[in-house]
């Protein structure tokens, strides 16, 4: 589980490890992740995030396949705070935050599905958008995420990997697992990356939206 340290991110590791999955998440402090680690043993790795996203993506996948050998789902997680998509200028802009996914979603990508070994593996991108952020940035990032994913499911085509996405606006965010779209993105992730989809859904990127209920 790349990009975990936010709600979205402890509780999809969390529903994970409730339904007996073998879970790693990568995150600038580990410790943070030292309630879900207790009692897992050897079923949960924390890793530790390099600044550097290339060495950081490819050091995860090493020690994940190294641990276990395989790896059935893949979430990656891009994860926009208020505060911080607020401006959409400089580093924040709306063209920025869509090529900033697109340059994750491939890297993630691309570090695990080259170890893949006969074996599927089930990719499982995450952008979430936390309380009210700009039209213009979500509507790039939405079609960056249809975009890309549609590219790399043709891409590896047949190879093993199925690749789908979830893009989630919150207008009422909250760190509580009881929030209503934390809850649909959960189980939106584990439906997604059931292995009795095999074969049968990739290319698709659902949309969660509290807006248009």
């Amino acid at each position: 589980m790349i990009g975990a340290s936010n709600p979205v991110g402890l509780c999809l590791a969390r529903s994970f490890i409730e339904k007996g999955y073998r879970v790693a998440v990568g995150d600038a402090n580990p410790a943070d992740f030292a309630s879900l680690a207790e009692g897992q043993g050897n079923n949960f790795l924390p890793v530790k995030v390099n600044p550097n996203r290339d060495v950081y993506v490819n050091s995860m996948a090493d020690q994940v396949y190294l641990r276990w050998r395989r790896v059935d789902v893949l979430v990656n997680i891009v994860f926009r705070r208020n505060e911080t998509t607020q401006t959409v200028t400089g580093s924040l802009s709306s063209a920025n935050l869509g090529l900033d996914a697109v340059s994750n979603l491939i890297r993630v990508t691309g570090a695990f599905s080259s170890r893949l070994q006969g074996a599927e593996l089930a990719v499982v991108d995450v952008a979430w958008f936390e309380e009210t952020t700009s039209l213009e940035a979500e509507a790039v990032l939405q079609a960056a995420l249809r975009t890309t994913t549609s590219a790399i499911a043709r891409q590896y085509f047949g190879s093993g990997l199925r690749i789908n996405a979830v893009h989630a606006s919150d207008v009422n965010s909250t760190s509580s697992s009881e929030n209503d779209v934390l809850r649909t993105v959960i189980h939106a992730v584990q439906f997604l990356a059931n292995s009795e989809l095999s074969g049968k859904l990739t290319g698709n990127v659902l949309e969660i939206d509290p807006r248009c209920r």
